[in-house]
């Protein structure tokens, strides 16, 4: 297997960030060119996404697939059901959070700035390393 790398989503270890479960694919992997972070709340009412904006105008856009389970976001106070399957767009400046409805939720977040190369992030400089 020359040049791709596969795994399963429960093969990269969870990690803590204080406020939410998260597995670091990008790390795992050695993806540059994008933020991918799954993350995980193994109880209904549980924390997924923890609360944020992107403030500044050249921020992320964030992509979120609802991988597992059943999820509600709030983005800009407007409430979503996310049950599995569903993809949410969130531009940069949009107030964000979710919560697990269901036991163990797991939300893909990909990630990036229109027009830049992925920067460093929250956990970029927590000392992940690939598989």
């Amino acid at each position: 297997m020359d040049g791709f790398a596969v795994a399963h989503l429960d093969e990269i270890d969870e990690r803590a960030d204080g406020r939410c479960l998260f597995r670091p694919v990008r790390h795992y992997f050695g993806i540059a060119g994008f933020g991918i972070t799954a993350w995980t709340a193994h109880a209904a009412g549980d924390l997924v996404i923890d609360e944020h904006d992107e403030d500044d105008p050249s921020s992320d856009e964030e992509l979120f697939l609802v991988v597992r389970g059943h999820a509600r976001f709030e983005l800009n106070g407007d409430q979503i059901d996310a049950p599995t399957g569903t993809l949410i767009f969130a531009p940069p400046r949009a107030k964000r959070i979710a919560f697990a409805t269901a036991p163990g939720t797991t939300i893909m977040a990909i990630e990036g700035t229109p027009g830049q190369a992925v920067r460093s992030s929250r956990f970029g400089s927590m000392g992940f390393t690939s598989g």
